[in-house]
């Protein structure tokens, strides 16, 4: 049985997914849309605040208590929220073209902005993407 070819200069599948995207037409209630961007808003500032607030509280517990049993439960309990946080803003959907707006294929980017498509996460009103 004789496998179909693609044709000369086509990509692989990254770039049929690519085609359906940009093909497809995406309308998004304005209302919507600014509670996606709302919403990645919100878990940057999540991630940012575990981040921040790790060695002020390490150092606050040291003081206070004096035991490094109780920093490695603050580290265990910090990291444990760090995942989350990483793991919340990794898979925040873009409300103009749908895809993870922080990550290309495996790559993690915290830019404030679409990895795909390029709407900032403070954009005012809904972008096609391709426009």
């Amino acid at each position: 049985m004789e496998r179909k070819r693609r044709p000369a200069g086509r990509g692989g599948p990254a770039a049929l997914h690519m085609e359906i995207a940009v093909e497809q037409e995406i309308s998004i209630n304005p209302a919507v849309y600014e509670t996606m961007l709302a919403t990645i808003r919100k878990r940057r500032l999540f991630l940012w605040g575990v981040i921040l607030v790790y060695l002020p509280a390490a150092l606050t517990t040291l003081q206070w208590t004096q035991s490094y049993t109780l920093i490695g439960i603050l580290f265990l309990a910090w990291l444990a929220s760090l995942c989350i946080a990483v793991a919340l803003v990794a898979c925040a959907k873009c409300p103009a073209c749908g895809n993870n707006f922080h990550m290309r294929n495996s790559a993690l980017s915290f830019l404030p902005r679409c990895c795909h498509c390029g709407v900032g996460a403070r954009a005012a009103s809904p972008v096609r993407p391709g426009a």
